[in-house]
């Protein structure tokens, strides 16, 4: 590409430098390496950086910035020489050997993949065991190719839900609340005297439990996506990182798909940018028949960064009027943001957010008793929070689910501490959906 062997090493070194710090960094944070699905966060990261940025430390972000521009000048710089002195510019034939050099290599990975022989070096979607064997960047590119070989692979198919007869239509609703954690297993003093009453009050009524998610501190379409469409990441193989990415694939699969002959309206709700993992265009096409956006919160006060759980918990209350005056179903998912960070006061800015998700708990479990309805009520953190030098990546990281049951559901639903994977989830609430539902 540059036509000069000494600037092209030293750029090498640079990006092998900002590789590895990037992925040390990430794994200090999140307690996972860099891998080959972050390449589908670049364009969320040039429309929203604060979205990320907030969650790297200061002096990794100089470095980071300092690195990346010192590349992209380089490469500047190298590219307005030759256009104005190509003919004395060196290194054409070495660009053409560079070039073949490229296709090369892009075939042999291509062979290396549809061969079966990726699966082989790395049969496991385990990135720390690849990274030992083989590197990083090795198992960056074998994860890549793993990646296209397991989305052709077909999941199971999961069927839809028919309302009996003399069933009354059920009113569901499912909140997944930004970072909502049980602040009692952080071992912390401070997050020891958080109080969350309506979660509290929850479990001793037995409807708590616990949801085993594999994310921490960030990939809320992990936990989304096996809740909104069923599948285990054992299944998914290397899909599992970002399994939005071929979710489109099998969308009858999706929660709202399976509920369309329950429930005549299927609302998601997310206040935020609906393109982030590409929810504007998967969730119609997964069933849902109405989004809504940050765009419908234009004129609320915010939270911190963020659109606060209490405006959502005012627009949830309103679909619940607009569900009870009709007598057919409704199926109401939400993606809360407030709780997201960053936290600029730390550990007490979290909590302080962190009640507000109990709040909005709180109301939406009353205004569902007062509904007189058959409703499902189910509430669950997304991964827990990523607080350097108070909360930290751990092989510990399930969140509570709430789950609760009114009419002909309240003595069904209880969890008693059970423990469920998001896609058990799913295909407990189908469950439930189905025995209220029976004649």
């Amino acid at each position: 590409m540059l036509g000069h062997p000494l600037v092209a090493a030293a750029l090498t070194v640079l990006m092998g430098v900002l590789l590895l710090f990037g992925s040390s960094l990430k794994r200090n944070i999140l307690g996972e390496p860099l891998m080959f699905s972050d390449v589908a966060v670049i364009g969320a990261f040039v429309r929203h950086p604060r979205f990320y940025i907030g969650a790297i430390p200061p002096v990794a972000r100089v470095l980071v910035v300092t690195g990346l521009t010192l590349l992209g000048l380089s490469f500047v710089v190298l590219l307005l020489r030759d256009m104005f002195w190509f003919r004395t510019a060196p290194g054409l034939t070495v660009r053409i050997q560079g070039g073949c050099l490229f296709v090369t290599g892009w075939l042999c990975l291509h062979i290396l993949g549809r061969a079966g022989l990726a699966r082989r070096i790395l049969p496991d979607a385990d990135l720390d065991m690849g990274e030992e064997r083989y590197g990083l960047l090795a198992t960056i590119v074998l994860g890549w190719l793993r990646w296209k070989d397991d989305r052709r692979q077909k999941l199971p198919n999961w069927s839809p839900v028919s309302l009996g007869q003399s069933a009354q239509a059920p009113l569901i609703v499912v909140i997944q609340c930004e970072s909502f954690a049980d602040p009692r297993e952080f071992g912390l003093e401070e997050a020891s005297v958080c109080m969350l009453p309506h979660l509290l009050r929850a479990e001793r009524d037995g409807d708590v439990g616990k949801l085993q998610v594999s994310g921490f501190g960030a990939y809320t379409m992990r936990a989304e996506y096996g809740v909104l469409f069923g599948h285990e990441e054992s299944e998914l193989g290397f899909r599992r990182f970002d399994p939005y990415l071929t979710a489109r694939k099998q969308p009858e699969d999706a929660l709202a798909a399976r509920l369309a002959q329950v429930c005549e309206e299927r609302v998601f709700l997310h206040p935020h940018d609906l393109r982030f993992y590409g929810r504007d265009d998967l969730m119609p096409i997964g069933g849902f028949n109405r989004l809504i956006g940050v765009e419908e919160f234009a004129d609320t006060a915010r939270c911190g960064f963020h659109i606060a759980d209490d405006a959502v918990g005012d627009r949830i209350l309103r679909l619940i009027d607009e569900a009870v005056s009709r007598p057919s179903g409704t199926f109401i998912f939400t993606v809360t943001i407030e709780n997201h960070g960053p936290w600029s006061g730390g550990i007490a800015d979290y909590l302080h957010h962190l009640q507000h998700g109990d709040e909005l708990l709180g109301r939406v479990t009353q205004a569902l008793g007062q509904t007189g309805r058959n409703a499902l009520l189910v509430f669950y953190g997304d991964h827990r929070p990523s607080l350097p030098g108070a909360v930290m990546p751990s092989a510990t990281r399930h969140t509570p689910v709430v789950v609760k049951g009114y009419g002909t559901l309240s003595t069904l639903a209880q969890l008693n501490g059970m423990s469920l994977t998001p896609a058990t989830l799913h295909h407990r609430i189908i469950s439930l959906i189905a025995q209220s539902s029976a004649p």
